[in-house]
């Protein structure tokens, strides 16, 4: 069948339909970039969405089709480069400074509470914190309670560096301060139980943001 379109006549009789790219992380992260958000949680506010909601669309492959829509509407941003890429990035607009006064942040941020038990992870339920607790270049936070602690855990992708995370061993889930040792070793501090072992025997979930003890 012969179409019209934009005064050009084209043939779709004999034409395969564009594949979409599977998966969201690199079209989520054009998105950002159209919107000119430094992070995801930004755009997370924007679209006014849950964290989790995001963190499936980056984990589970699912191409954000009706975000690229509504960013391209927004943004006038070319659905060819948020779908694939393909040409230049949209330019930034130029953003002016508020007044103080005039910056209004949302008081709070839902995101998702779990609780890990005997090492399982559990989910609870989604929770609001203050916003202000979550750190600004956090993009996938989650709020964890463990051992009488509560932690706020962000997804990570990188080279492992001192500090606390949320690992995995021999199919056990913790929250552990890990320290870099030379020859690829790690040490995990656990008290009177520390012990070291190779880098990679040790499965890093995210890295640890903020603690807050119980009273």
């Amino acid at each position: 069948m012969i179409q019209n379109w934009n005064g050009q006549q084209k043939d779709f009789t004999n034409r395969k339909s564009l594949e979409l790219p599977v998966g969201g992380k690199d079209p989520i992260e054009r998105i950002c970039i159209a919107y000119g958000f430094t992070s995801r949680q930004a755009l997370c506010r924007h679209l006014n969405i849950s964290q989790s909601t995001m963190a499936n669309r980056v984990s589970r492959g699912n191409f954000p089709a009706d975000w690229v829509l509504i960013c391209a509407m927004e943004t006038g941003a070319s659905l060819e480069w948020l779908v694939y890429g393909h040409g230049e990035a949209p330019a930034q607009p130029e953003i002016k400074e508020k007044p103080a006064m005039e910056i209004k942040q949302p008081l709070s941020t839902q995101i998702d509470y779990l609780n890990i038990q005997n090492g399982i992870v559990k989910s609870q339920k989604q929770v609001f914190i203050a916003s202000d607790m979550i750190p600004a270049d956090a993009s996938s936070p989650q709020l964890i309670a463990t051992e009488g602690l509560f932690w706020i855990v962000d997804e990570f992708a990188g080279e492992l560096v001192d500090g606390f995370w949320l690992i995995e061993m021999d199919g056990v889930a913790m929250i552990r301060e890990l320290y870099r040792l030379p020859g690829g070793r790690i040490k995990v501090e656990n008290g009177k139980h520390s012990f070291e072992c190779m880098a990679q025997d040790v499965k890093v979930i995210g890295k640890a943001l903020t603690r807050t003890e119980q009273i």
